[in-house]
């Protein structure tokens, strides 16, 4: 049985990335910065501080995972794009990295980022588009990435950028979450970028794409994405829908004639596809169906 370290374990992705890779048979070592339970006899979680090189060092040489899915990383809600703590995670990342592969490691999969590309209005491809970091986050992706080429060249190394994961657990101030609150409220949108048409992509399907990308012979750059965009007001209106609240179906429909995308940012992803087995990611309209899942779940 393999065993994947997986850190960042108990964060948005991370918790859904160790209940794919259990429910797929694989033996998993998360690690997080807090103690949290145990899933199943083959998951053992460690409290661990990533920036404590001889607590890595000792984790990596006892446990010896085959497989590292690196997840952790600074992501405070509206900080994490100009945050110095970027600065830090590079090299405690390539620390990481280097005792994984110095204590046997054969597979590393590194969280990566859209924000690495130059948007532009065409699907972003893995092998030629055009990279333009621009903040302290994107910048440090980078960073590490040319580290990582380096560090863990005599191993399979995939980078995965990850476009604009959602889902219901995320964190309330993130996009969907808003548009979720203000349509259940009968409310319409401020948006800051109502021009801007993003790529969306299930929390549960990034987690799919790491536990098939891990278990594949995939190597490099993969985009994690779903292929196609939304504007804000798409995603409000398909809400609308979903709730049954046709007379605000009506305006935002005036609103998404209004605020026609100026901005795309589309992940070409044709590589990650050809690892899935034809699985298709969930269209819009099954991914924001399990918000309104998870809040009747809560109900009383």
């Amino acid at each position: 049985m393999k065993r994947c370290l997986v850190t960042g374990a108990t964060g948005f992705i991370g918790t859904h990335v160790v209940q794919q890779l259990l429910d797929e048979g694989w033996q998993v070592l998360s690690v997080s910065r807090n103690s949290a339970p145990m899933i199943s006899q083959n998951h053992e979680h460690i409290a661990l501080d990533l920036h404590d090189p001889a607590a890595v060092d000792g984790i990596l040489k006892t446990r010896r995972p085959s497989h590292l899915i690196h997840l952790a990383w600074e992501a405070t809600p509206g900080k994490f794009w100009h945050s110095t703590e970027n600065f830090r995670w590079v090299s405690s990342s390539a620390f990481l990295l280097d005792a994984f592969v110095r204590h046997g490691g054969e597979k590393a999969m590194l969280a990566g980022s859209c924000a690495e590309y130059k948007w532009e209005n065409s699907p972003l491809d893995e092998d030629i588009s055009p990279l333009n970091a621009t903040t302290y986050y994107s910048a440090s992706k980078l960073a590490f990435k040319g580290l990582a080429e380096v560090i863990a060249k005599d191993i399979s190394l995939v980078w995965a950028r990850i476009f604009f994961p959602y889902g219901p657990d995320e964190d309330e101030s993130k996009l969907i979450s808003y548009i979720f609150r203000e349509i259940s409220e009968n409310r319409l949108l401020a948006i800051q970028t109502p021009n801007r048409a993003v790529d969306m992509i299930h929390v549960a399907d990034v987690a799919i794409a790491f536990e098939k990308l891990a278990a594949s012979d995939a190597t490099g750059i993969v985009n994690v994405c779903s292929g196609n965009t939304c504007l804000p007001h798409e995603i409000a209106l398909e809400f609308a829908k979903l709730m049954e609240k046709p007379q605000l179906e009506e305006k935002l429909l005036k609103d998404i004639e209004k605020h026609r995308a100026n901005v795309t940012v589309c992940g070409n992803n044709a590589k990650l596809a050809a690892f899935l087995n034809g699985k298709q990611p969930k269209s819009l309209s099954e991914g924001l169906r399990s918000y309104l899942l998870l809040q009747a779940k809560r109900s009383p």
